[in-house]
């Protein structure tokens, strides 16, 4: 059987922390009973994020409740009241921040021309997305960029549960001990991207990366097919 590939989508193939905080400092800019100065509030909001994502995936609430969760923190902040009714909470965030949210979407410059290079390779790897996130969203940001054709599928905690167990078993490999392998440096790189092949099964690779300036480079297929 072939090869197994698993891709991280937020901060691998789309980069997640940019277009959050671009949409978040927007929001902040307007908000004239702000309580705190911008970068404050922006950095709170994305700690805000990391918290009660950490409750979703933990089965605590739903994906729509840790954004009710999140605005019920933020909004004192930045200067607005906060409604009782759960319907308001999810009207402000799909009026004032998912919709700006979607339009920052911005895959990394490097995404395409390595799904490409993997197709060229002798032995071609079966390739699926693993992801946190909402279904129906990551799907949408793979289908905005033409990325969906690249993989067999796109897995989330909401459809597996135990996301790596689950997956493993979703794409029929075995479970395998994690490792980490960082991508080698030329000397002339720039300060990289780190970006990590990690088995989670015989024949599977879960590929991550995390969210700062530099975008891999095709060495790293070369790294994950040795």
């Amino acid at each position: 059987m072939a090869d197994v590939i698993f891709f991280d989508l937020d901060g691998t193939l789309v980069d997640h922390r940019s277009a959050v905080m671009e949409t978040i400092a927007a929001i902040v800019r307007a908000a004239p009973d702000a309580t705190a100065p911008p970068d404050e509030l922006v950095a709170l909001w994305w700690s805000l994020e990391a918290r009660h994502m950490r409750e979703y995936l933990a089965g605590q609430c739903s994906f729509a409740e840790h954004h009710r969760r999140r605005l019920r923190s933020f909004l004192p902040m930045l200067g607005e009241p906060v409604p009782d009714d759960p319907a308001l909470l999810d009207a402000w965030i799909e009026e004032r921040y998912l919709s700006a949210f979607e339009e920052s979407w911005q895959t990394y410059p490097d995404v395409r021309p390595c799904q490409e290079a993997l197709k060229e390779l002798p032995r071609v790897p079966r390739l699926a997305v693993l992801t946190n996130g909402d279904p129906g969203q990551q799907r949408a940001k793979l289908a905005r960029f033409g990325l969906l054709g690249y993989f067999e599928a796109v897995l989330t905690p909401t459809e597996l549960g135990a996301a790596k167990p689950a997956a493993c078993a979703w794409m029929r490999t075995e479970p395998a001990r994690d490792r980490t392998t960082d991508r080698p440096r030329r000397p002339a790189d720039p300060p990289p991207r780190p970006f990590a092949a990690r088995p989670v099964g015989g024949d599977s690779v879960q590929l991550r990366q995390s969210e700062t300036e530099l975008a891999v480079e095709l060495e790293l297929v070369e790294v994950l097919t040795v």
